[in-house]
């Protein structure tokens, strides 16, 4: 007698969960140990989702898209004109296509997610916990040791060695590398935070142990040197804590926070710069430079303020050798653009315009309006998360880095997977509290 797929999938099903659970732990392992990889995750990240809805239901999913996707397709067609005029035509496609990449992968994961059961779901929970905890563990003993392990892998192979300035050599042996060079993982690790104790919360046993072995995740990120990681962790922290003794009141509080952010950020750091705010001598080194780019960058978006300069200008106007470029005045900080802005705020308003600023304003109410619907319980995790993002787009990477922009959808991937799992359980527990009743 011939075997139904249903009672393969049955017979093998703890299996295949297992292998959802590597699965799972293997790529965010892989993203917080090699970032840079990020877009190649994202493209891989709907394959399990969807190979469940297929090996179930023998069909994909089908939904009809949520309002966000349609705004973020809108966002991408905006995107496609403004990257016509800008003057890195080719890394405006290529981030053109890493947006485009993202959006789909996203449509198809939330689509399935929709459709698999709490098994499933907690397992994928429980590789996010993993590889949280191994690969934080990794970087905790990175972080602390001075990079040993970079230090060792590019001394063996000398063609993964960053550039001379960024390193010290001894012979053949790399001895010192600058701790900027990790910077990348400590924002991986924070992206991913908050969806993790989400996901411990929900689908772990003996949640003091899990929650004891994310200690060096919060030691390798508060120990690291990239300030923006622990301004993050700390506001998403006040957050997470306003959400449970003041949740309304929270609610809007973001939802201000977020319009102000986007509508004040010209006017306030024109009058930083212009204040002279970047000779202050209790600011960071980096913190005053930044000071002088955001003044520079701001100066500039009055010569295409509706539609912007175009996606990586800043990249292409940036020249790291001019000597004859004019300094910020008292200062040794040059007048240029940088590489990026350091803000992703003002990066939207001077490559992308007013129209583009909107577009970013809109979708990130659609999403707070998207997280008010949420149980109260999911609300503290939810809101830390988005609070998270917000913060590290304030003055860390430039928006168009593919791996910092797949980095959004990794972090929305794995939410909605701690989502989905909150509401599967919440349907348990009232299907088994209906039966009680009955019986």
């Amino acid at each position: 007698m011939s075997t139904t797929p249903t009672s393969l999938l049955d017979r093998h099903r703890a299996q295949l969960l297992l292998l959802t659970t590597a699965w799972t732990a293997s790529g965010v392992i892989i993203y917080l140990l090699a970032p840079l990889a990020t877009p190649g995750l994202v493209l891989l990240s709907p394959v399990a989702p969807l190979g469940w809805c297929v090996a179930i239901r023998h069909r994909l999913p089908r939904h009809r898209p949520l309002t966000l996707t349609l705004a973020l397709v809108f966002a991408g067609a905006y995107l496609s004109l403004n990257a016509s005029w800008s003057l890195s035509p080719a890394t405006a496609h290529i981030a053109l296509a890493v947006f485009f990449m993202f959006v789909m992968a996203l449509y198809f994961t939330s689509n399935a997610l929709q459709e698999l059961d709490a098994d499933i779901l907690r397992a994928m929970a429980i590789g996010l916990c993993a590889g949280m905890v191994i690969g934080g563990a990794v970087m905790f003993f990175e972080n602390f040791s001075l990079q040993w392990i970079r230090r060792t892998v590019m001394s063996l192979v000398p063609g993964l060695r960053p550039k001379p300035r960024d390193m010290l050599l001894d012979g053949q042996w790399v001895i010192y590398l600058e701790s900027y060079l990790i910077n990348r993982n400590i924002t991986a690790m924070i992206f991913l935070f908050w969806p993790t104790m989400l996901a411990v919360r929900l689908a772990a046993r003996r949640q003091h142990w899990w929650l004891g072995a994310l200690v060096p995740v919060v030691a390798a990120i508060l120990g690291s040197k990239h300030a923006t990681s622990k301004i993050a962790f700390f506001g998403a922290a006040a957050t997470f804590v306003a959400c449970h003794y003041w949740p309304a009141a929270t609610r809007r509080a973001i939802v201000w926070a977020w319009v102000a952010t986007i509508m004040l950020v010209v006017p306030v750091a024109t009058l930083a710069y212009q204040s002279k705010l970047y000779l202050s001598p209790w600011l960071p080194r980096s913190a005053q430079h930044r000071i002088v780019i955001w003044g520079y960058s701001s100066s500039l978006i009055a010569a295409s303020p509706l539609l912007g300069s175009g996606i990586n200008t800043a990249r292409a106007l940036n020249d790291p050798d001019g000597l004859d470029t004019p300094l910020a005045p008292g200062s040794d900080f040059r007048l240029t653009t940088n590489l990026h802005s350091h803000n992703g705020y003002l990066q939207a308003w001077y490559e992308t315009g007013a129209v583009g600023a909107l577009i970013l304003l809109g979708i990130g109410l659609l999403v707070l309006s998207i997280l008010a619907g949420a149980a109260v319980e999911l609300q503290p995790y939810l809101y830390a998360t988005f609070v998270t993002c917000a913060l590290l787009g304030g003055s860390s990477f430039s928006l168009w880095q593919p791996w910092f922009m797949t980095s959004f959808a990794f972090t929305a991937g794995f939410t909605m997977v701690g989502w989905a799992l909150a509401e599967r359980l919440r349907g348990q527990a009232a299907l088994s509290a209906c039966d009680s009743a009955h019986s």
